[in-house]
């Protein structure tokens, strides 16, 4: 008991020692926008990343702000509260501003200049940002004007999915420009200048989980994490920042790591990524299956397979998937990434490949999409057009079969509660009139190996 509360002590100090100044945040998630801008579907995860992680870096719960799809006027607000906070703090005071949603850059008296585009904005061209948006420069001046010891500025904005252009600037309003550095502000931008980013949700969960690391200053935190984005990213394009500070920012205290695990995580995760093969990421995932960086690793997995890349071959056999079950566990993870995008068609495909391949998991889910109408549609069409509900019911059995054959458990559960008869297992089926028999000598030939994932 008494090495618990020695042990407790210890790290109560290290946190008040970290959080010396004080911190204020705002972190603002655009999603809902109309059509003539797009929906977006991570920036409210985003905010709760970088939420969960100031917290952990020693930011004090109750000077985070949250706001999820705020409007102009919410915007302005809120930046005004943030530098009044800052400035009533003093002059030790730490400010953090993030955005996550859709923004771009328009003329304005002769210079481009950066815009965030409010959520519910009526906008069809970019043109009007200087009139609808909020001018990252503005944020900028007002936070600079509240004289606190740091305040970080970050843009993870310029969606690709921005649909309108201006005659002058063409595809370039999707993206921002430089900013010249201010004394004191950090201001970083989740793209190179110009570019746009998807909505994936990489660049928040590659800088949330630096904030907290102990040792790490803030702009070595900045430059590791969009060093991580830009490997992901085709065309490798470097993010950019301008740096003001003036002195060290480490949130989680600048007292080195002990040697032993100093960045070992981090530097076999960038091995990884400049490598760039599949076995290259699946040895990552397999020596730090709890790290923060699976994830990633596991959509860079997914973009090898639909680049063709030559590391993915040896894993691909009658459009089946052959590999370790962290291989299969990528596939999967990214159709629920795909449902999760409402993308039906590629998670339908995903489930699909990842469920004839072994992984058990998939078949429920990929049951499921054939239920909802997920896939083509064509796959179940008459003669007269119409959808023969008999041949998609059959295709939902089907699919809980070979689940339970795989060892799934919710696939043989559902069969048991919809009184199906199961398939006989593959060892008892081969040589044999049993309706698997030819699934099972196909995956015997191919050498699948099933994983009960559920």
């Amino acid at each position: 008991m008494l090495r618990a509360l020695i042990v407790l002590w210890g790290l109560a100090s290290l946190a008040f020692a970290a959080s010396a100044e004080t911190r204020y945040a705002l972190l603002i998630g655009n999603e809902d926008y109309p059509p003539t801008v797009g929906q977006l579907t991570l920036p409210h995860e985003d905010v709760e990343n970088m939420r969960a992680d100031l917290m952990q870096a020693g930011f004090p719960v109750e000077h985070i702000k949250v706001l999820r799809d705020a409007t102009q006027t919410d915007i302005n607000l809120a930046v005004a509260q943030l530098s009044s906070d800052l400035r009533s703090a003093g002059e030790d005071s730490i400010g953090f501003f993030y955005y996550s949603g859709h923004g771009g850059s328009a003329e304005s008296a002769g210079q481009r200049a950066n815009y965030l585009i409010p959520a519910k904005s009526p906008i069809t061209g970019a043109e009007q940002l200087p009139i609808l948006g909020v001018p990252v420069n503005s944020i900028v001046d007002a936070l600079a004007a509240s004289d606190a010891k740091a305040i970080f500025i970050v843009s993870d904005a310029c969606r690709n999915t921005l649909p309108f252009t201006s005659s002058k600037g063409g595809a370039a309003d999707k993206g921002m420009v430089r900013v010249p550095r201010k004394k004191g502000l950090y201001i970083a931008f989740a793209t190179a200048d110009g570019a746009t980013t998807p909505d994936d949700g990489l660049f928040s969960r590659a800088l949330s989980k630096r904030l907290p690391q102990k040792g790490l200053s803030a702009d070595r935190a900045f430059t590791l994490a969009l060093r991580e984005v830009a490997a992901a990213r085709p065309g490798n394009a470097m993010p950019f920042t301008a740096d003001g500070l003036t002195e060290d920012i480490c949130f989680a205290g600048c007292e080195a790591a002990p040697a032993a695990v100093t960045n070992s995580e981090d530097l076999d995760y960038v091995s990884a990524t400049r490598q760039n093969t599949v076995d290259s990421y699946l040895g990552f995932i397999t020596r730090y299956p709890q790290s923060s960086f699976v994830q990633n690793a596991q959509e860079a997995i997914v973009k090898l397979f639909y680049q063709e890349h030559d590391s993915a071959e040896k894993y691909m056999a009658d459009d089946l998937i052959i590999g370790p079950p962290a291989l299969l566990a990528a596939i999967f993870h990214a159709g629920e990434m795909a449902d999760l995008r409402d993308e039906p068609n590629s998670a339908y495909l995903l489930y699909q490949i990842t469920c004839f391949s072994g992984y058990s998991a998939a078949c429920t889910d990929y049951a499921d999409a054939i239920r909802w109408g997920y896939g083509d549609e064509e796959e179940f069409e008459t003669a007269d057009g119409t959808i023969d509900v008999e041949a998609r019911t059959e295709a939902e059995v089907v699919a809980h079969q070979v689940g339970c054959a795989y060892g799934g458990a919710q696939s043989c559960n559902w069969l048991d509660q919809n009184g199906t008869v199961r398939w006989p297992s593959c060892e008892q089926a081969i040589g044999t009139d049993a309706p698997n028999s030819e699934f099972c000598g196909m995956i015997a030939d191919l050498n699948v190996r099933p994983v009960a994932s559920q």
